[in-house]
């Protein structure tokens, strides 16, 4: 027990250390690119509303093991909830943004009433299918969704002290969202609650045995990563100004996957990982090749091969490796040592018996 102490003070010391890198990074983002207009809302936003949602796709796997493909999908409700209040009905966008959220969580529990007997691939499909049908809806529907031209210009406007019109004092507030969600997630996780989840994730026959309502257990589980996909919808919508089908359809969901994937899809804070470089990707892959989509597969394939837990699990499996390595180097010296200490005393016992 004492010896592990130093490697796990060691891990408490690192998972401190690298969040606040990162942390003091983005606040300091802002400040030190050369052309704020573009690198703010290009990656730096993006990036923080990207990875909100695919947080709550990393957060539904990692706890409970199920793959949801419909966090775009109530994302986009989120956003065309705040079109639909703030710009077609003319209510405040504080309340628009209030009801949005509260919509896109409701939206997202009826999701989970749905699909919550179902597991694995089954799941899957039904989120992505109920994202489809949403989608189908959002681009013929002319009176609440705008069809195909959506509802515009959504923007951004002044909330007391705070003018979100300034792009910086902008970015700031996504990143404060996007740390905030952060942190539930972690929370939750840590409380009863999340390790309920886990066992379910596990084993949800014992947890059933042991009393556990798994079915509502699963329902609050959505529910929650719905509610932080619903604030990762009003950063989005903000930051692209209008609410369109392009939102929520099947490519946007995959944009998702691939980010939670690339970031790790069993890491948190690996999602925000991952949508910084899938914004990095597509902001500038097309001036390096007209190919560009196919050098963003490229990557994703590469990086995949190379870190099968994504880019976040990077240093623990070099770790791993390094650990690894060590352990087979000592293997092979300490025979060597043996077999040298085992025939020192028979070489003196023989020069011993030769000099008598």
């Amino acid at each position: 027990m004492t010896e592990n102490m130093p490697a796990r003070q060691r891990r408490i010391r690192w998972g401190i250390i690298i969040p606040v890198a990162i942390l003091v990074v983005a606040i300091a983002f802002p400040f030190v690119v050369d052309r704020p207009r573009f690198w703010i809302p290009n990656i730096g936003v993006k990036t923080m509303w990207l990875g909100t949602i695919a947080m709550s796709m990393v957060f539904l796997n990692r706890y409970l093991g199920l793959l949801s493909l419909a966090q775009v999908t109530i994302a986009g409700v989120a956003a065309y909830g705040v079109g639909y209040f703030a710009v077609t009905s003319g209510w405040p966008y504080s309340a628009a943004m209030i009801v949005a959220v509260v919509i896109g969580t409701v939206f997202g529990a009826i999701i989970a009433l749905i699909s919550v007997r179902t597991r694995a691939i089954y799941f899957l499909m039904i989120t992505l299918a109920i994202g489809q049908v949403f989608y189908s809806w959002a681009s013929q529907d002319a009176a609440i969704t705008g069809a195909r031209r959506g509802i515009a210009p959504i923007t951004r406007d002044e909330f007391g002290p705070l003018d979100f019109r300034n792009l910086t004092t902008f970015y700031f507030a996504a990143l404060a969202l996007a740390v905030v969600c952060y942190l539930l997630c972690r929370w939750v996780g840590a409380t009863p609650f999340g390790y309920a989840l886990q066992g379910i994730r596990d084993s949800p026959e014992r947890m059933q045995a042991l009393g556990y309502r798994i079915g509502l257990y699963r329902v609050g589980a959505v529910t929650f990563v719905s509610f932080i996909a619903s604030l990762g919808g009003i950063i989005m919508v903000f930051d692209r100004a209008q609410a369109d089908p392009d939102l929520v359809s099947l490519g946007s969901t995959l944009d998702v996957l691939v980010v939670a994937v690339i970031g790790g899809i069993g890491s948190l804070g690996g999602a925000f990982v991952g949508a910084l470089l899938f914004s990095l990707l597509d902001s500038f892959a097309q001036d390096l090749t007209d190919r560009y989509m196919t050098l963003t597969g490229v990557i994703f394939i590469a990086i995949l091969y190379f870190a099968p837990a994504g880019l976040a699990g990077v240093w623990k499996q070099l770790n791993t490796a390094l650990r690894a390595r060590m352990r087979r180097r000592r293997g092979r010296e300490e025979p060597d040592l043996a077999s040298q200490g085992a025939a020192d005393p028979a070489d003196s016992a023989l020069t011993k018996g030769t000099k008598q």
